[in-house]
C-alpha cells in the first residue's frame, strides 16, 4: 500500500489547513478501515477516527520521517487511541455511555460506516483459520499483510522490538498456513459426505 502523504507534510498538518486536508484525505480510508475491524459500533469508530487526527494533529511537530511512513506513524496513534478507549470503557462503561460528547451522525454516515463495518465482518468470517490465532498474532498480521506496514513499521506501532516482531510474523504466518490447510481439509471432508 503506497503512502500518498509527503513526510515532511506531516510536520505541516498542525499549522496548514491544506496539509491537514490533503493528511486526511490519504490516510482517512486507512485509520477507518482498521478500526472497523476491531468495533461493531459505527458511532465508536467515528469517534476513534477523530481521536486518532486529533492525536496526530498534536504530535505532528515530533513527527520524524527518519523513523518510518506516516501511515506507520498514524496506525500506531490508531492502536494506542484504541488501547486507551478499551481500558476506560472496562474501567468504567457506565460512565461510557453516559457521555453526551458525540458527534451525531446523519444517516448517510451511519450505513456508510455500517456498510465497511458489514464489510470487513464478513472477511473476518471467510478467514476462519484467522480467527484461532492469538490476538498478538491476529494484530501483526494485520498490520503487515491487511494494512501493508513493514515488519519494522509494525514493530513501531505496536511498540515492540523489531526482532521479537520478525520472529512472531514468521510463527504467525506458519501457524496460519497450518490452520488453513486444517480447515481446508475438513472443508473437503464435508463436501465428500
Amino acid at each position: 500500500m503506497d503512502d500518498p502523504a509527503d513526510p515532511e507534510d506531516v510536520r505541516r498538518i498542525g499549522r496548514d489547513p491544506l496539509a491537514l486536508e490533503a493528511f486526511y484525505t490519504a490516510h482517512y480510508d486507512a485509520v477507518v478501515r482498521y478500526l472497523a475491524r476491531r468495533l461493531d459500533d459505527p458511532h465508536d469508530v467515528a469517534d476513534l477516527v477523530a481521536d486518532t487526527f486529533l492525536t496526530a494533529l498534536d504530535g505532528a511537530a515530533g513527527f520524524d520521517p527518519a523513523r518510518g511512513r506516516p501511515l506507520a506513524w498514524l496506525l500506531g496513534i490508531a492502536h494506542n487511541t484504541l488501547r486507551h478507549w478499551y481500558r476506560s470503557r472496562r474501567a468504567d462503561r457506565q460512565a461510557v455511555t453516559r457521555l453526551s460528547g458525540r458527534r451525531l451522525l446523519d444517516s448517510e454516515d451511519i450505513l456508510r460506516l455500517e456498510e465497511r463495518i458489514d464489510a470487513e465482518r464478513q472477511a473476518t468470517r471467510a478467514r476462519g483459520a484467522y480467527d484461532s490465532l492469538a490476538p498478538t498474532d491476529r494484530e501483526l498480521l494485520d498490520l503487515v499483510e491487511l494494512t501493508g506496514l513493514t515488519p519494522r513499521e509494525a514493530a513501531q506501532a505496536m511498540g515492540l522490538p523489531q526482532a521479537l516482531v520478525r520472529v512472531r510474523l514468521f510463527r504467525a504466518r506458519t501457524r496460519l498456513r497450518t490452520a488453513f490447510d486444517v480447515a481446508t481439509a475438513l472443508d473437503a471432508k464435508e463436501k465428500i459426505r
